[in-house]
């Protein structure tokens, strides 16, 4: 397999599942089913509805450069948040990374794959990360430093998104 560059990887057509360059490796993302649609259209109902975040920006499968000293990459999460007045766009792509992204797991992925992909972000500054997986009914929290696991109708609450709260019911409710 070749590696490629950002700007190669810019080149490429548009394609649908979106494709990602993870360490210069074209990847493909694979295909959202309805538990994964569902799951992420909750979300985004929950945070422009709740007081805390209303007026926030959020982008469905939204791609994030990475330059890398060896290997590039462009990320693409689930869901990316930006709380009210931190959206700012100069070009193509954000400059400035999210306040929460999450992953939503699909049928074939791993949870150690998901896992890794959300670390990569905290590492590169993302604050808040939420793993959900609509097969275990579960979401794990990582929230400026803090990790938590949550099912059912216990609160998550996210302090990075200014004390909002939520249930993993809520997230796969429909």
């Amino acid at each position: 397999t070749r590696l490629m560059t950002l700007n190669e990887f810019h080149e490429l057509p548009e394609d649908k599942p979106d494709l990602e360059l993870i360490d210069g490796e074209v990847c493909q993302k694979p295909m959202a089913k309805v538990s994964h649609g569902r799951s992420s259209w909750n979300m985004t109902l929950l945070l422009g509805n709740a007081p805390e975040t209303r007026g926030g920006q959020g982008y469905h499968e939204l791609g994030f450069d990475f330059p890398g000293p060896l290997r590039d990459n462009h990320r693409v999460p689930d869901l990316s948040f930006y709380m009210p007045g931190r959206a700012k766009q100069t070009g193509p792509y954000p400059s400035e990374m999210p306040d929460m992204v999450a992953e939503i797991r699909s049928e074939g992925q791993t949870m150690d794959l998901q896992r890794g992909r959300l670390a990569f972000l905290r590492d590169r500054g993302v604050p808040c990360t939420l793993l959900v997986d609509p097969l275990s009914g579960s979401i794990e929290v990582h929230d400026s430093g803090r990790f938590e696991a949550a099912t059912g109708d216990v609160p998550i609450v996210l302090a990075t998104l200014g004390g909002f709260t939520f249930t993993a019911s809520a997230i796969f409710a429909g």
